[in-house]
């Protein structure tokens, strides 16, 4: 016998029964229809959809073994630098030309999928998010508004802000603060908030020749308040007057003390002119320990 045609024998039927599992699988149509030639003789037919089938499925094979390979694409290996570099280190990787069809875009490493899935990880783990907050401006004794633009969730003295979202934060008299992502910190100085400012603004004629009903028919100061954050004061009068609130922190003041000339005479009795009569304006921030106070005098000489 001749050994030679035996093992060709051998191969022809061993891909034989291959070819016609992976067709089986693949779904062609394998129904063989008799056909009678020319001579009488009957013969096996096979249709051109199984045909085309049989084609597509052998052009698509793979034929790796994945306790060894695995397929990588080319864009993961490109985006991933330490998986790059592990893929040119290894070593020479066999020829596989005609054992296996690869898409388009991919290659053949030796590299694990236990491997590969650690090198990610670790990539995520390496990776430093990005802290986003745009101009943040943080004032001392104040409910910041922190805008958190990034794509991660940011935590700003105990207070964390979602992605894309807008959080208050109270602070203290701190001169820094660290807004911190994942393993990032970022620190941003904190601006000072600065104490109120009273200003008095004296609008009446005042004097010894001050007559006091017409001193209490007019608006004889102003107060003006200044400060970072108006909204966290509290204002108080004290004094005999009368206060108008004009906005803006403003304030008119008018003298409101002798309904009667009786108790004009009785509190100018034993007294020479010109007379003053005092008032008080008092200032208190309800976050920051900030106190202020301004006085002034009302001055007049006759009834």
């Amino acid at each position: 016998m001749n050994k030679k045609s035996d093992v060709k024998f051998i191969i022809y039927q061993s891909l034989y029964i291959f070819v016609v599992c992976v067709v089986a699988i693949k779904g062609a149509n394998l129904d063989l229809q008799p056909v009678i030639d020319t001579q009488g003789r009957q013969i096996s037919y096979i249709s051109e959809d199984s045909l085309r089938k049989l084609y597509d499925a052998i052009r698509t094979l793979r034929f790796v073994d994945t306790n060894y390979y695995v397929i990588i694409s080319k864009e993961e290996l490109e985006k991933n630098e330490r998986l790059a570099e592990l893929y040119k280190s290894m070593p020479p990787i066999p020829d596989l030309s005609g054992m296996i069809r690869l898409q388009p875009g991919q290659r053949i490493t030796t590299i694990t999928e236990q491997q590969e899935q650690k090198i990610v990880e670790q990539e995520k783990e390496v990776k430093s998010p990005e802290i986003q907050v745009g101009t943040l401006d943080l004032y001392q004794y104040h409910n910041n508004q922190v805008n958190n633009k990034g794509d991660v969730s940011i935590t700003v003295k105990g207070v964390t802000i979602p992605a894309h979202s807008t959080g208050s934060v109270m602070l203290g008299g701190e001169s820094t603060v660290s807004v911190t992502a994942g393993n990032v910190t970022k620190t941003f100085p904190v601006k000072e908030n600065r104490k109120p400012k009273i200003s008095i603004q004296r609008i009446a004629t005042m004097g010894e020749d001050t007559k006091i009903t017409e001193l209490q028919r007019e608006v004889c100061f102003r107060v003006t308040i200044e400060d970072d954050f108006p909204d966290q004061l509290d204002v108080k009068f004290s004094g005999p007057m009368t206060v108008k609130d004009k906005g803006s922190f403003t304030y008119d003041i008018t003298l409101n003390a002798f309904p009667t000339k009786a108790s004009f005479d009785n509190f100018t009795e034993g007294k020479n002119a010109p007379y003053s009569l005092g008032f008080t304006v008092s200032v208190a921030d309800r976050i920051a320990p900030h106190k202020q106070t301004a006085q002034q005098s009302f001055i007049f000489g006759d009834w």
